[in-house]
């Protein structure tokens, strides 16, 4: 009966240490939204987006974050497709800025440095676009994500 009841508390002890792994990674990215882009290769590269779509978000996006997991990002979201410039004002972290047109292409991606100081330069991408995804620096050339390329919301 002993052996049998000390297998029993191994089996439970696995069974609670399992459960706490699958609990811990499923809240990773929680309160975040998942989007996908598909590259030229036809790899598809979940990205967990925190969206801006309103006026406090929008200017505010990643400023004062000291950092940003490799798979996540945030994907601005303006009313109408234009030409929108960005700074890096207050941004610690460099950031790649994808810009994706009303119909999910990606049209421009830019490689921005952190600005503390002004005056900071402004990126503006070659092609208009309603959408913006922010992400660590490098990301887009470690996906082989480049123009043309699609996003999936």
């Amino acid at each position: 009966m002993g052996l049998l009841a000390g297998k029993a508390k191994y089996v439970i002890l696995v069974i609670i240490i399992a459960a706490a792994i699958f609990l811990l990674t499923q809240n990773q990215h929680s309160g975040k939204e998942q989007i996908t882009i598909i590259n030229s290769a036809g790899q598809q590269i979940p990205v967990y987006v925190e969206i801006a779509d309103n006026m406090q978000t929008l200017e505010k996006g990643l400023m004062f974050r000291k950092s940003l997991p490799e798979d996540e990002g945030m994907l601005f979201v303006f009313p109408q497709s234009g030409n929108y410039a960005f700074w890096m004002k207050n941004t610690l972290i460099p950031l790649d800025a994808i810009y994706i047109s009303e119909n999910g292409t990606i049209v421009d991606v830019l490689q921005m440095q952190p600005c503390i100081s002004d005056p900071c330069p402004n990126y503006v991408p070659d092609a208009e676009a309603r959408y913006v995804l922010e992400v660590n620096k490098g990301f887009s050339g470690r996906h082989g994500i480049t123009e043309g390329d699609k996003l999936i919301r």
